[in-house]
């Protein structure tokens, strides 16, 4: 070998020697570091970012894999809510994102805590909301070697999330969690996964002791090379995580800061083009999603915006409420409805629809006067094109944040300037009266018809609807209505209405029963903690009542008020309204039974009433003074004045109306009721 050569090898030797000195120093520094930190625990980052991103509440059942979180939010000062079910605390943490604007967080443990929660991931999903759910996971270091609970958890939710990620190190918690909500928040809204390894959350001690046992423990070399590398692992997990560069204990920290958000905008072109649609229309409308709701444009200043636009309104989802009869009226813009939307859909030549895919909810557009000029506004891109090329076609399509886009254009000149046609609107107020008048008929004529036994559902809800009305006005109290169920909620939903924005929750998109819970535990948190003087109305179907009545138990607990009322007609009827005439006559797997809801309430610790007649059990006591009643609205009067007294007497338990409805009636009703 030439001089050169060896000169050549020589230098790499010195160089790798160079390196391999370098780097044992720093693994010797290291692990120092991570010897002298070895209490510190990946809880308290989690917490610490939690805080820094403004929450408040997190929702979960606890487990063994997530408790360094918990422990850590509580001394942080967060609230930790535990539920009887992990669906429940992710539903929770879904609704508590569409009051707030914020993301929701919900915790739950491995494997069947994660499995447990897919459907309410799912549910949030396709309501656009964000939250963040992190599960706990078996420890890297026993990676498939047999770990309870050792399963794929970040794969498992990649169809359900817009992000989902396993973190690996200690290091990367923080980064992670910021990446995440930045994901939840932005575009699109909605849920993002992040699963915590035992090994990543715990302390390096714990750590080490629990799982990493000595080279001591066997004799055969195979075996200490294997705890070997186990300890090179943990170290991993644990190298560059305690650092001078961040404070481990403050949560203002700008290393826990959140990120910008990404949150599209429209154009100036598109902007001038919605301009002159605007100017040169005649008769338009305007339709609301649960999109128009989302920051940075808040609800106050959006219902200014849409009254100073001046079209008829109809208003879905979290939009609900956003303008109200008293409203319009002292501004002398009658512009809500909630009967006509088929018919001003018909007849419009220009419908904004703001933050609403184009889907069944709407008729897939088939509605559509085919000559009307639309205006779509949406975060999606893909919402924006669903079903064009099938029955609509959109004039002007635009990528936008809804708040920001109507907001502005409300304070465009040439859209104030605007004058429209007053006998578009006249028309659409006379049939809007004409449906609010066969719909009180419907409640007069269910009046005079005798109901041994059971309650007509109109006449309950009208009652039901005219003390909620006056404790609005006497107590100037919000109302805070959650819906969940089928055959029943589509009839109170013809009844009750919120007067304000963000006072309506429902599934949304994908139609799910057992939301009632979690959504009414994340509404009375909410309205307790900002003081808001507010009643929350859990409306149930009987079906929809045994998904999370166990979480009366949790209202209990918190000492949460939570007003509950069960619309029972034994069936699951909405189904069976369907089954039937297609199939013979057939009612499989659709009857339920006569059940006193009100006791099982009661058993959990809440307050209990029961009104009409709940069929006995063989064997047991018939009630025949409630068998033998007519249940007249004077009946039904004084049954409710009932329950709001025991209400009054217990502030801080969960009431439950257990409802024997007529279930003959709520299937003729919504035969002939048009939707809302």
């Amino acid at each position: 070998m030439s001089f050169k050569g060896k000169a050549v090898i020589g230098s790499l030797l010195a160089l790798t020697a160079g390196q391999a000195s370098y780097s044992y120093v720093q693994k010797k520094r290291e692990a120092t570091r991570i010897l002298n930190n070895q209490e510190k625990h990946g809880g308290k980052l989690v917490a610490n970012t939690f805080k820094a991103h403004g929450i408040t509440n997190v929702f979960t059942l606890t487990g063994g894999h997530i408790s360094p979180i918990l422990v850590e939010c509580e001394r942080s000062g967060i609230n930790v809510i535990d539920t009887r079910h992990e669906v429940t605390a992710v539903y929770a943490a879904d609704a508590m994102a569409r009051l707030t604007g914020n993301v929701g967080i919900a915790l739950v443990t491995s494997g069947p805590g994660l499995t447990n929660a897919v459907t309410a991931v799912e549910n949030a999903h396709l309501a656009e909301s964000p939250l963040l759910l992190i599960s706990g996971s078996a420890p890297l270091v026993q990676h498939n070697r047999g770990a309870l609970q050792d399963i794929d958890h970040a794969g498992l939710m990649k169809t359900v999330t817009k992000y989902s990620k396993k973190v690996f190190a200690v290091r990367d918690i923080v980064p992670e969690i910021k990446k995440a909500i930045k994901i939840a928040l932005s575009g699109v809204p909605g849920p993002v996964f992040l699963e915590i390894p035992y090994d990543v959350l715990y302390s390096y001690e714990h750590v080490k002791s629990s799982l990493v046992p000595s080279g001591t423990c066997v004799s055969f070399p195979m075996g200490n090379i294997s705890l070997w590398r186990r300890e090179c692992q943990l170290n991993d997990i644990f190298s560059n995580a305690w650092t001078d560069k961040y404070s481990y204990e403050d949560f203002n920290d700008n290393y826990y800061a959140p990120l910008k958000l990404d949150i599209p905008s429209y154009t100036r072109c598109q902007f001038k083009k919605a301009e002159n649609l605007i100017a040169n229309a005649k008769k338009p409308m305007l339709v609301l999603g649960s999109q128009v709701m989302l920051p940075p444009v808040q609800a106050e200043e959006l219902k200014q915006a849409v009254l100073k636009l001046n079209m008829p309104t109809f208003m879905s989802g979290m939009a609900r409420g956003l303008l109200s009869d008293k409203d319009t009226e002292q501004t002398s813009k009658n512009i809500q409805f909630r009967f006509v939307r088929k018919q001003a859909l018909k007849e419009a030549d220009l419908i904004i629809i703001a933050g609403l895919p184009i889907d069944f909810r709407i008729s897939f557009g088939r509605g559509f006067n085919p000559n009307a000029k639309i205006i779509a506004i949406n975060r999606s891109e893909e919402a924006l094109n669903m079903n064009t090329d099938i029955y609509w076609k959109p004039t002007l399509k635009v990528h936008s944040d809804c708040g920001s886009f109507l907001n502005d254009l409300s304070k465009s000149e040439k859209v104030n300037n605007a004058e429209f046609p007053a006998e578009f609107v006249a028309n659409l107020r006379k049939l809007e009266l004409e449906e609010k008048e066969k719909l009180a008929k419907k409640v007069t004529d269910a009046q005079n018809i005798e109901s041994i036994g059971k309650v007509n559902p109109l006449v309950f809800l009208s009652k039901l609807n005219e003390k909620i009305q006056q404790i609005r006005e006497r107590e100037q109290k919000d109302i805070i209505v959650v819906a969940d169920g089928g055959d029943f909620i589509g009839t109170a939903a013809k009844f009750i209405w919120p007067t304000k924005p963000l006072q309506w929750l429902d599934p949304g998109l994908f139609g799910t029963l057992g939301v009632g819970g979690g959504f009414a535990l994340a509404a009375k948190l909410l309205a307790n903690e900002r003081k808001l003087n507010a009643d929350v109305w859990l409306l149930y179907g009987d079906g929809t009542a045994g998904y999370s009545i166990a979480e009366v138990d949790t209202f209990v607990r918190h000492k949460l008020q939570v007003n509950i009322c069960i619309g029972n007609d034994s069936c699951w009827a909405q189904v069976c309204r369907q089954q039937k005439p297609l199939f013979n006559g057939s009612d499989v797997a659709c009857p339920l039974q006569d059940r006193h809801y009100e006791i099982v309430g009661a058993g959990y610790g809440g307050k209990g009433l029961l009104i009409g007649s709940c069929k006995p059990e063989e064997g047991e006591t018939s009630d025949k003074e409630n068998e033998e009643t007519n249940f007249t609205q004077y009946v039904i009067d004084q049954k409710l004045s009932e329950f709001f007294e025991m209400k009054n007497k217990y502030p801080n338990r969960p009431m439950i109306m257990n409802v024997m409805v007529d279930g003959g009636s709520i299937e003729k009703f919504r035969k002939t009721a048009k939707y809302i």
